[in-house]
């Protein structure tokens, strides 16, 4: 099961730093990190729909995962939006910046409000009017579980060193918040699933995920404060200063690892109602797409939220 897992995390960072790479030099973009974002969103989407039906609940699943992939392109159309209004030598118009930033925003809750309004005019033509309202919120939760929240790692992507969408440097800076969100908030899970395998004696949450032991989410905890100070590093400069100082590191690191196993108690909650260990097959050793982003899903918008504040203080 480690072979399995371990070849598994080879071949899927492969892919995300070719991802971010090619963003990063080539394109000074979020591109193919919105493209792999919208793989994994339809996979998830799909495994999602599984869970719900496996609970008992109607779904309206075309219209659902056709809406989250719609988003992905929406919310790409925005961030480029925020990028060139930032961009050097852009004139600086603050009424117009204002305009643009704003509009770009109304568009992206405008078509998150039609996806979600859409679900209610879908609920309105089936005629099993009881199953509606199970329908009418697994569906909504698969939009806001498995588009909204994660979309703050895409976000993060173009955060600038000002805590502004694409502000300051964001290319670079914005750039080095992702991996460091992910190396952290996935460093704990490892660390957490290792020291737990071997360790662990005392269950922490036993209803929920009885895999998961007291020992074992120490480690997590301790490996995310340790790898925060590592990204710290000068000779690696993922988290940099005068924006990184150690202690903001370590309140960083401990914020996003903590996140990152609430998210992946959050999944589960959700395998737990549907009675299934995993969400899917698709990846050896760890189950389905949504086992893998489960930590994501939390980790992003602590990370989102959390930066500014390091920033600013």
């Amino acid at each position: 099961m480690l072979r399995f897992r371990i070849l598994a995390a080879t071949c899927m960072v492969s892919m995300l730093i070719v991802a971010m790479w090619l963003d990063y030099y080539y394109l000074r973009d979020s591109f193919f990190l919105h493209l792999t974002f919208l793989g994994a969103t339809y996979l998830g989407m799909r495994e999602f729909w599984t869970l719900c039906r496996g609970a008992g609940y109607q779904t309206f699943s075309h219209w659902g995962t056709l809406c989250a992939c719609a988003l992905v392109g929406v919310h790409y159309l925005v961030l480029r939006t925020w990028a060139a209004q930032n961009a050097p030598g852009t004139p600086t118009d603050p009424a117009a910046q204002f305009k643009a930033l704003y509009q770009a925003e109304q568009l992206l809750n405008g078509a998150l409000a039609a996806s979600i309004l859409g679900v209610f005019v879908l609920t309105a033509r089936r005629k099993d009017l009881p199953a509606s309202l199970g329908g009418l919120s697994v569906t909504t939760l698969g939009l806001l579980y498995l588009w909204f929240l994660p979309s703050f790692v895409l976000k993060l992507r173009h955060m600038g060193l000002d805590g502004l969408p694409g502000g300051e440097g964001w290319n670079a800076f914005g750039h080095r918040m992702v991996i460091a969100t992910i190396v952290i908030a996935k460093g704990c899970d490892v660390c957490a699933f290792l020291v737990g395998r071997r360790l662990g004696r005392h269950k922490a949450f036993p209803l929920v995920s009885p895999g998961k032991t007291i020992e074992g989410v120490a480690a997590g905890l301790a490996g995310s404060v340790i790898l925060a100070v590592i990204l710290h590093l000068e000779v690696l400069n993922v988290l940099p200063s005068p924006a990184f100082s150690i202690p903001k590191a370590l309140v960083f690191g401990l914020c996003v690892g903590f996140s990152g196993m609430m998210g992946d108690l959050a999944e589960s909650l959700l395998k737990r109602s549907a009675g299934v260990k995993d969400a899917g097959q698709l990846v050896p050793g760890y189950g389905g797409v949504m086992d893998v982003v489960d930590s994501l899903v939390v980790a992003g918008p602590v990370a989102y939220f959390l930066v500014p504040v390091i920033i600013a203080y």
